[in-house]
């Protein structure tokens, strides 16, 4: 059963200005689509403009078994939301929680009246820290201190990110829809910023979880992968 999503985000500016209500983003909500521009929007493809030569240069010095996927490493934001699976939001009173229909991958956003301490300049993870705030009618969602990701930008064409990637997420509604504005900036690997927006439909139906990734099946298809390296020693991963 989904959770209540009505709740009050105080504003930056202190306890007595006055609350922002959030948008009624709490539901399931369906695979997006795009709003403008191509229909592959949220895809950053393996020749795009906006990559580095950097970016370029790591994307054909690493080779395809060598991506986490194959160990069933979900893909970070904001390559997850090109899978075409719905996902959750549930808004409290001072966090919300992003839940998506695979990979088991559960996101937190602390709202300023959280007090959630900011992360060291050190401290880094897979999916970041994110902090929400309102902007008029808009949920803004920052998130930032990733650790480096070999397939931070794109999964499928070996395009990283680096400790220095930043992702913006604006969540509004058009009716009773979901629209979502990604903006993600990185200076290694993206000249630009790359941003794209999509709207979601609610989806009646619950999540199916837990996905529970099968890692015999993820790297099946390695044995069809030829290694470009056949000189190195045979990749032998750890059994689970």
């Amino acid at each position: 059963m989904l959770l209540p999503c009505t709740a009050l985000l105080l504003a930056a500016t202190g306890a007595s200005a006055a609350p922002a209500e959030i948008p009624k983003i709490g539901g399931v909500w369906q695979f997006g689509r795009c709003i403008e521009g191509p229909r592959n929007c949220m895809i950053l493809a393996e020749d795009d403009a906006r990559l580095t030569a950097r970016a370029k240069a790591y994307r054909d010095a690493i080779d395809e078994a060598a991506q986490p996927k194959y160990d069933c490493a979900p893909m970070s934001i904001p390559h997850m939301w090109t899978d075409p699976y719905s996902h959750q939001i549930d808004v409290f009173d001072d966090h919300i929680v992003f839940t998506y229909g695979k990979d088991d991958v559960v996101r937190t956003a602390w709202l300023p009246n959280a007090n959630h301490p900011k992360p060291a300049v050190n401290e880094f993870s897979y999916f970041g820290t994110s902090f929400a705030h309102m902007e008029g009618s808009t949920l803004v969602v920052e998130t930032t201190h990733f650790s480096f990701d070999p397939q931070g930008l794109n999964a499928d064409f070996r395009l990283a990110s680096s400790t220095q990637k930043k992702v913006v997420e604006k969540y509004s509604m058009a009716g009773d829809d979901l629209v979502l504005e990604v903006t993600t900036t990185d200076p290694f690997f993206l000249k630009e910023p790359w941003v794209y927006k999509i709207q979601s439909a609610r989806d009646p139906e619950e999540l199916a979880l837990p996905w529970a990734c099968d890692v015999d099946a993820s790297r099946e298809i390695l044995k069809l992968t030829p290694s470009p390296y056949p000189q190195d020693p045979v990749v032998v991963r750890l059994p689970e």
